[in-house]
């Protein structure tokens, strides 16, 4: 016994080939599947959550990011340990200005400046090298990385990263000793 196209029965049988449109069928339902997915996850973000179920970051308004800003530390980690090196800006209305270190927890490099918040622009004055740099800045609610609940970033800066984190909790008289609370 042979089949229709004289291949010996011991072979499989050759697959018919595809009906018209069944290759357009399958690629509409694979196209409407990963349309399907995309909203899902556009809306999951718009609803504030994470793939985790975390709550996503929410911006905070730039009159309320300005009483955020100051008087808190920013920093762009928690140091692991003592020589761990960390970036801080910390913004003080009653000094006049604020202070920028490059440090590890006991030892570092500070540089004073003064600043001005316009809205959601923010500009440093740097003394010491004549410098000025202005840029947008934003803070936003996280969850994390622990023990942070707030996010600064800065649009452009000539001193450390664009990223810091702070703690809502901190008040004005907290000068960063919680470091020493281990």
């Amino acid at each position: 016994m042979w089949w229709e196209d004289g291949s010996p029965p011991t072979s499989a049988r050759p697959a018919a080939p595809p009906e018209p449109g069944a290759i357009v069928h399958l690629m509409a339902r694979h196209s409407i599947a990963l349309a399907l997915a995309a909203c899902l996850a556009l809306l999951a973000v718009a609803c504030g959550k994470d793939g985790g179920g975390k709550p996503a970051r929410v911006a905070v308004p730039p009159d309320e990011a300005a009483e955020l800003l100051i008087d808190r530390n920013w920093l762009d980690l928690w140091p692991k340990d003592d020589r761990e090196r960390l970036h801080v800006y910390r913004f003080v209305p009653s000094m006049g200005g604020g202070v920028f270190q490059d440090r590890t927890l006991f030892a570092g490099h500070f540089e004073l400046f003064r600043y001005r918040i316009d809205g959601e622009h923010l500009t440093i004055e740097w003394p010491h090298s004549k410098q000025e740099d202005r840029m947008v800045f934003r803070i936003n609610r996280v969850d994390g990385p622990p023990p942070f609940d707030l996010r600064l970033e800065l649009s452009g800066t000539s001193r450390g990263p664009r990223t810091y984190y702070g703690r809502s909790s901190e008040t004005g008289a907290d000068f960063g000793l919680s470091f020493f609370e281990r």
